[in-house]
């Protein structure tokens, strides 16, 4: 492929992602009432009655999260990092929320704005997979990798919420940039170093998933790469050193204010909200409804204790998940082994009483659900072909993808919430782009053996 044609495929693919995008924000009416209620809100009678049950700001954001990012910018954008923020991004980290308070601030309270702003971080993300996978591959592989984001419906979907998984993306897509280039024999491996460690710091500061996995990651990538054994050692203890450096004002504000060098009680909160909740429950509805009770139960433990620390509170986290683990073993370790099928197909075909009420009558939805359905199916086929195809995909790129999926599969256990798959997605995409390049050569080649034998000898 030339230059050129390339350069004229790459840009069109960007202002494809662009279009689509756009098009899905003017498709929900962000400045209508309607909104308001089924994106941003989602329920507000619930969210009113747990305050008017006494339930404090921070555990009822922690029980209904549709409301985090939101009320947590306008915290920022009134009053910056108060108390009340700093409980609540104990949990749910901060990148995202001071992003979109900074853009309150510019704009005002307008969701508009910060969909514009998702708009152009999807669009980035399109262009960063399309140079990693180029830079790794091939340029039809980058080509595809980019048409395949820039049609994925949930990318597409989650560009119009106010969820941090646009921005995330974004983030990862230049981590593995990044991780491309730690790997060159020449002194560009020290930049692909700075790239990495800075976005992973930042993934970590925006979703706290990424504060381990960045690591997980790393590790893999050096050591499952063609080098030798002591070089792969020193660039993985260059990256930790640093990335501890890049992390280190985030612990020292917590030493500050929380007395813990700790980051977050994330792991102990998702255990007990998404990997035990999601055990015990056979559907969405059910799910939520028991993620409530677990959270409400943990908080009023903590309360009558006299715990108010987010970060002492972490143990009536872990208590009563450890309590239900040990109940059912068996029933949690099904429930993992479902989640990392589920993670690829259940979230366009999970039921609940919401996903009834927006499919009545509206062919958007539905259109969309077995769209998902039919894309989520066809990114599984394409990316499972990795396990089959020799010396195509190199050892680090496998590695790390279906270290990926098994990460992010486990770490949100068998919730089928369509955004987590967002998480794994940009380390998907890079190998499913390369399986199809390579399912279009044999099919090539296979026709034109059919019309002329002679072509294969």
């Amino acid at each position: 492929m030339s230059v050129s044609k390339f350069r004229l495929l790459f840009w069109s693919v960007l202002l494809l992602a662009l279009l689509l995008r756009l098009g899905a924000v003017v498709a929900v009416r962000p400045w209508s009432e309607h909104y308001q209620n089924a994106y941003l809100i989602y329920d507000p009678v619930v969210y009113r009655e747990l305050k008017a049950g006494g339930v404090e700001l921070h555990e009822a954001l922690q029980i209904y999260d549709p409301l985090v990012y939101h009320e947590l910018a306008q915290i920022f954008r009134k009053d910056g990092i108060t108390e009340e923020f700093r409980n609540i991004v104990a949990i749910f980290a901060p990148g995202y929320p001071i992003l979109l308070g900074f853009i309150y601030k510019l704009f005002g309270t307008s969701v508009i704005p910060p969909l514009i702003a998702n708009v152009l971080f999807g669009v980035l993300t399109c262009a960063f997979l399309m140079i990693a996978t180029l830079r790794a591959f091939s340029e039809r592989a980058a080509i595809i990798a980019g048409v395949l984001f820039a049609f994925h419906p949930h990318s597409i979907r989650f560009t119009v919420m106010l969820y941090s998984e646009t921005l995330f993306m974004l983030i990862t897509s230049v981590f593995i940039l990044g991780l491309v280039y730690i790997q060159q024999s020449d002194k560009r491996w020290v930049w692909g170093l700075v790239i990495t460690t800075l976005a992973a710091a930042l993934g970590a500061f925006s979703r706290i998933s990424m504060l381990y996995f960045s690591v997980l990651a790393v590790l893999i990538w050096v050591l499952s790469s063609r080098t030798n054994w002591r070089l792969a050692v020193h660039r993985f203890l260059l990256f930790a050193v640093f990335y501890l450096i890049c992390l280190s004002p985030w612990m020292i504000y917590n030493k500050i204010h929380h007395g813990t060098f700790r980051l977050s009680v994330s792991g102990e909160y998702n255990l007990l909200v998404l990997v035990v909740g999601s055990a015990i429950s056979d559907d969405l509805d059910t799910f939520g409804v028991v993620r409530g009770e677990l959270m409400q139960s943990a908080f009023e433990r903590a309360r009558q204790d006299g715990v108010n620390s987010p970060f002492e509170m972490s143990k009536y986290f872990l208590e009563p998940a450890i309590k239900k683990i040990s109940e059912n073993p068996a029933r949690l370790v099904l429930s993992q082994l479902e989640g990392v099928l589920n993670f690829w197909i259940r979230p366009v075909q999970a039921s609940s009483s919401r996903v009834a009420k927006l499919t009545e009558g509206n062919r958007k939805t539905i259109y969309y659900i077995y769209c998902s359905y039919i894309f989520q199916t066809a990114l599984l086929a394409a990316w499972i072909a990795l396990f089959f195809v020799k010396e195509l995909i190199p050892r680090s790129w496998k590695f790390l993808s279906v270290v990926a999926v098994i990460y992010f599969a486990f770490t949100v256990g068998n919730a089928a919430y369509s955004r987590f798959f967002l998480h794994a997605l940009p380390y998907i995409l890079p190998v499913a782009a390369v399986n199809m390049v390579s399912f279009y050569d044999w099919l090539r080649k296979s026709a034109l053996n059919r019309a002329d034998p002679t072509i294969s000898r």
